[in-house]
């Protein structure tokens, strides 16, 4: 989640949770007690019917988290150990770190790189617009305009990303290896009734259960299409391919804890142990009676709204690759082999998305010839409704767990697939586009 939210936003979450369901579906509407309860057994069904897939061709499928700060950023407390056990335990073998750069160390030097436990880390930094991971240290040449910027990255054989395209619609950076077509902040950002509502941590109090039973489901109520980042991503690769990433934007910053002061005070601290506010505790029957042992300094209260489990878990990058590797992560992201699915919604692993012509296998990301055979193939595990989409214009779709579409002309075609979640069409998987040409 986003450093810039305060903590005490995303507590009032549950502000108006008892609100009509006949509103739009938003975050707050979907943080009913009964419509978290629904998503949760829906969420149950789709793991039981999901299928296990083979993938056919000397690729394998390795599951990435981009954009992710550790306690090196200024605004994140988390651990390596930590963060490496979140990844494990959604099934993450690659993460990608996006540190806020300071003076006080090296962003690739001092970042975390190499293998732990199996997962295979990246060093990298969020800065001038861009998610940027170098293969060696920028520290001291990192002036100058972010086209400048980007240049001598790429010239080094690095990686950058256009990010937050929220806040940068019309920028046309040359070169860029892609862009950022979902990004856990400015899904959040689009929450208008949420963000009005982020006034009060005292309904964190009174709701603890609800995010303690649904976790995941609680992380997740933000989630919808990300129409804005794959209009602009349809439009920049119609002048250049530009390989779609999820940016998770995970920080672990966002929770409240209380602890008694000295004038037997309730202070409410962010996850930062910034003061919020304090409050009489015996007052707050929320918190139930305090102790008579209890001393100055002692946790009343705690909870965690973002932890590095569910941000990893909600959504990810799914790379196609020889081997678990620096240099494997390179190619397939420089190519489009890729694809980012919410995984919260069920394991989008063994999704395909090709094209066939004269007997030859073309994976995302690749630009071919218009050719009479030409023909777009999909398959996931689980049923879905397909949309084909050529040069962002919805050209064909179907419901099942394949698709197949014969082609007559050229364009930049991407596969979506979106599942009924509850009784709410919910996006699962986006595809990299693959480039058909005129003959």
């Amino acid at each position: 989640m986003p450093h810039r939210i305060v903590c005490q936003g995303l507590a009032c979450l549950v502000i108006l949770v008892g609100l009509s369901a006949t509103l739009a579906e938003d975050a707050i509407s979907r943080l009913a007690p009964d419509k978290l309860e629904a998503v949760h057994q829906a969420v149950l069904k789709l793991r039981t019917a999901r299928k296990e897939l083979t993938r056919t061709g000397p690729l394998k499928e390795y599951r990435a988290n981009l954009h992710v700060h550790s306690a090196l950023s200024h605004d994140s407390r988390g651990t390596i150990e930590e963060i490496v056990a979140a990844a494990k335990a959604t099934g993450t073998q690659v993460l990608m770190f996006t540190e806020h750069p300071a003076e006080t160390y090296d962003f690739f030097a001092d970042g975390h790189q190499g293998t732990k436990d199996g997962v295979l880390l990246i060093p990298g930094a969020e800065m001038k617009g861009l998610l940027v991971y170098p293969r060696q240290s920028v520290k001291g040449v990192d002036a100058g305009p972010v086209q400048e910027f980007s240049d001598l990255v790429r010239r080094r054989e690095g990686l950058t990303f256009l990010s937050h395209l929220e806040e940068r619609m019309d920028w046309e950076i040359r070169g860029l290896s892609g862009v950022e077509i979902y990004n856990t902040h400015a899904d959040f950002k689009d929450e208008k009734r949420l963000t009005a509502a982020m006034k009060n941590p005292l309904w964190l109090l009174s709701t603890t259960e609800l995010f303690r039973k649904y976790p995941q489901e609680a992380f997740s109520a933000l989630q919808d299409y990300p129409a804005d980042y794959l209009r602009r991503w349809d439009e920049l690769c119609q002048k250049a391919p530009h390989t779609g990433i999820a940016a998770n934007d995970a920080h672990q910053n966002i929770g409240v804890t209380v602890r008694l002061t000295e004038e037997k005070k309730a202070r409410f601290e962010d996850a930062a142990g910034k003061k919020l506010l304090e409050l009489d505790a015996a007052g707050l029957k929320e918190l139930g009676a305090v102790s008579k042992d209890a001393k100055a300094g002692d946790v009343l209260f705690q909870i965690r709204l973002d932890p590095y489990e569910n941000s990893l878990r909600h959504v990810g990058t799914h790379l196609l690759m020889t081997e678990l590797s620096q240099p494997a992560v390179w190619q397939a992201l420089e190519r489009g082999r890729a694809f980012v699915a919410f995984d919260w919604l069920t394991d989008a692993s063994g999704f395909d998305f090709a094209a066939m012509t004269g007997g030859v296998r073309h994976e995302m990301g690749s630009r071919i010839k218009l050719a009479s055979d030409l023909e777009l193939l999909g398959q996931a595990p689980l049923a879905g409704h397909w949309k084909l989409m050529r040069n962002g214009k919805l050209f064909s779709e179907t419901t099942g767990p394949t698709m197949k579409v014969k082609l007559t002309e050229p364009g930049n075609y991407r596969a979506e697939v979106w599942l009924d979640v509850a009784g709410e069409e919910r996006i699962w998987i986006l595809a990299n586009p693959i480039y058909v040409a005129a003959e």
